[in-house]
């Protein structure tokens, strides 16, 4: 994936209204139009944290990933309000499942905006991880990549009103699959998991990757990644390393 540097852009707001009668509102970081690339167009979607915690699109975290992506790559950009959060409308999951119907929607809708799109970014931060990993690999010609930063390990039953189960199967179904690109982002100082146990899960994870046999796999086409230093919040310059670790990653 070639990059190329642009200059900041600042969102646009828009309402996007779903099948089932509620409306999210979304950022969208638009490609200047002195730079569009006429070829195959690249969207990234950006989920946040737990909105029951306060989680919102105007997260930090979120948009220094919307400027990276956007201006290094010429990408769509996308960030949604869940359910219930600023004037997104309808009733918030405690499960998460309604909202990873909602993102698989959005989605829809996005490639539906943006014509011949050939590659999506699904990046989810802290809550908004688990569902990035429920989100299914697009049928060709689109490229799919999932990006889970600071992924909620410890406290994944409590987060999903005891359903972990469901994330935790749908993760290693992702991760099976032969045409997974996913990138596992976490810090080994996270206030809320343990750096062993991230450790032991990304270790299992690989082992579930390994185990698949229906195709030949790339051997970095899944990949789990510590920052030293980073902790659940990126701040000061872990930032930048974190946004440089994604990009880095999304040039090879």
């Amino acid at each position: 994936m070639s990059a190329s540097i642009g200059s900041d852009i600042v969102p646009e707001t828009t309402i996007v209204p779903l099948s089932a009668g509620h409306a999210l509102e979304v950022d969208i970081y638009h490609v200047p139009t002195s730079t569009l690339d006429l070829g195959a167009q690249k969207i990234a979607i950006l989920c946040h944290p737990w909105s029951w915690l306060g989680g919102c699109k105007d997260d930090p975290v979120l948009e220094s990933i919307a400027v990276a992506l956007n201006t290094k790559f010429n990408m769509h950009v996308f960030v949604p309000n869940a359910r219930s959060v600023g004037n997104s409308t309808g009733r918030a999951s405690f499960s998460g499942k309604s909202e990873a119907a909602d993102l698989e929607e959005l989605t829809r809708w996005c490639i539906s905006k943006i014509n011949n799109t050939g590659c999506v970014v699904i990046v989810g931060y802290s809550h908004g991880s688990l569902l990035a990993s429920c989100h299914p690999i697009l049928s060709d010609p689109i490229q799919t990549y999932h990006i889970l930063l600071s992924y909620p390990l410890s406290p994944l039953p409590l987060l999903t009103f005891f359903n972990a189960s469901i994330y935790r199967e749908r993760l290693s179904q992702l991760v099976r699959n032969p045409q997974a690109r996913v990138l596992i982002l976490f810090g080994d100082k996270d206030q809320f998991t343990d750096v062993s146990n991230y450790q032991s899960w990304a270790d299992n994870l690989e082992r579930v990757r390994s185990s698949s046999t229906s195709e030949t796999i790339s051997n970095n086409a899944v990949e789990a990644k510590v920052i030293p230093g980073a902790d659940h919040f990126w701040r000061g310059r872990l930032n930048q390393q974190m946004t440089e670790t994604i990009t880095n990653w999304l040039e090879r």
